[in-house]
Order: structure tokens, then C-alpha cells, then sequence
């Protein structure tokens, strides 16, 4: 049976699980779906279009599903925020609907977004990542997985954010952060992820190939398209393929080299 605070405001068109659990003064817009075991704290707010799976937990005053902070954009839109299963939404993280109609923000399972931390307008994150707080991420930004964002952490509209990577707190980034790497400060590229590649597990062979790709594409005196030509003749792991096609097919920001 659901426990629904008699001070929360839940519109009678929500959609609830028989077990979701809703804190003092929270407001549960038209339209909104919540999954098994769900626990909206108090003051959060989840807005119309917002379709959240199993297991999701938002702290108090948490925003989910609000308007896209655009100039240009029509709040009669019909957008949504898409979230999976897992995850965590601590205190005062926001989280915007898409611009696009029919569009939606979409977020997947098992991240945890600290407090006041930030996703705009059509992002699209993975999975297992961690964003620290007051972490900022702009609009149509692509996450991968088992990304670790330091506090702090500024990501600019559009640009991609490969697997594995993470970023130093306070650090400001315009180009693509390829996956397997570590950068700070700002657009600079530090190294690979080496313990989170560990941790990740990754096979010994595997992250040989990582290394040997990162210093042919990402690192070396060869011009780009040089050395891509060089990576063509080169058979590569899975692990390794990947970080090579990251350069190769970029945002339209660029990736970051040495």
C-alpha cells in the first residue's frame, strides 16, 4: 500500500505503484508515472510527462520534469523526462523536460545525481554513473556509463561523455571526453582512467589495447586523420575499438587530445 502524505499534492490522473512511498508538501503533477518502491521526498516536485520505473529515490526538493530553461521553448510542448530503475536523486537535483515534442530527457538505472546537481533539456545519461555536487550538465549532452563527475563539474550543450570517463572537480569541458579518460580544469585531457578501468574489469589485454589506442589517436605526433589511418590496420579489442570510433565520429564540439 502506498504511504501518501496528507500534506503532498498528487494529481488523481498519476499513475503510483501499490508500495510508492510520497513525503510531506511533495506535488505529483498530471500524467506522471511512478514504478515499484519509488520514494519522492518532501517538497520534491515531479512534473507532467515524467515516467519513472522501479526503485527511485528523490530527496526533498528535488525538481524532476520541469521546463527547459530556453528562451525559445513553448511550455504548451508535450515532453517528458524518461527515468529507469536504481536510481538516486539527492537533495535540490533538477532535472529539465525535453524541447522537442514527444521528446524526452531519459535517464537510466543505477545513477546517483548528488545534491543540487543538474540535468538540462534533452540529455541522455546511461548507466551506474555518478554526477557529485553541483555537477551541471547542459542540454542534448550524451552520457555513457560508469562516468564519475567531481564536483562541480561543467558540461557544455551537445558534447559526448564516453564510458568510463571522469572529471576533476570544478572543471569546465566544449569538447568531447573520450571514453576511458580523466580531464580537468579546462578542455584538458589528463591520462586514462587507469583504477576505474580496474575496477571496471577490464582484462590486462584489454586495457593494453586501451593504452596502445589512446596513445595513437589521442596522443601522438600524427595528425588525426593519420592516425586513424594507422588504427585501421590495427585489429582491436571491443574496449579498444571504442575509443577509436569516439574520435573518428565526434560531436559536432570535437573530442579532446594531448
Amino acid at each position: 500500500m502506498s504511504k501518501i502524505h496528507p500534506s503532498s499534492i498528487v494529481s488523481e490522473s498519476a499513475e503510483l505503484a501499490s508500495n510508492v512511498e510520497i513525503g510531506p508538501f511533495a506535488v505529483v503533477e498530471d500524467g506522471v508515472t511512478v514504478g515499484a518502491g519509488c520514494k519522492i521526498g518532501s517538497h520534491a516536485k515531479i512534473c507532467r510527462g515524467v515516467s519513472m520505473g522501479e526503485n527511485n529515490t528523490v530527496d526533498h526538493g528535488a525538481v524532476i520534469g520541469g521546463d527547459p530553461q530556453d528562451l525559445s521553448f513553448d511550455p504548451k510542448t508535450e515532453s517528458g523526462v524518461v527515468i529507469g530503475n536504481d536510481n538516486t536523486f539527492r537533495e535540490y537535483v533538477t532535472i529539465n523536460r525535453s524541447t522537442e515534442a514527444e521528446g524526452n530527457t531519459t535517464v537510466g538505472d543505477r545513477n546517483f545525481l548528488m545534491a543540487v546537481s543538474h540535468l538540462a533539456h534533452d540529455v541522455l545519461v546511461g548507466n551506474d554513473n555518478i554526477l557529485a555536487n553541483n555537477v551541471m550538465i547542459a542540454g542534448h549532452v550524451r552520457v555513457g556509463n560508469r562516468v564519475f563527475f567531481g564536483g562541480g563539474t561543467a558540461i557544455h550543450q551537445f558534447i559526448h561523455v564516453g564510458d568510463f570517463a571522469m572529471t576533476q572537480g570544478n572543471c569546465g569541458m566544449t569538447r568531447d571526453i573520450p571514453p576511458y579518460c580523466v580531464v580537468h580544469k579546462i578542455n584538458q585531457l589528463s591520462g586514462l582512467n587507469v583504477v576505474g578501468l580496474r575496477r571496471g574489469g577490464f582484462t590486462r589485454e584489454e586495457r593494453k589495447d586501451i593504452k596502445l589506442a589512446y596513445s595513437l589517436v589521442l596522443n601522438s605526433k600524427f595528425t588525426r586523420e593519420e592516425a586513424l589511418e594507422q588504427a585501421d590496420e590495427i585489429e582491436w579489442s571491443p574496449a579498444g575499438a571504442k575509443l577509436v570510433e569516439a574520435v573518428r565520429s565526434p560531436s559536432s564540439k570535437g573530442i579532446l587530445t594531448r
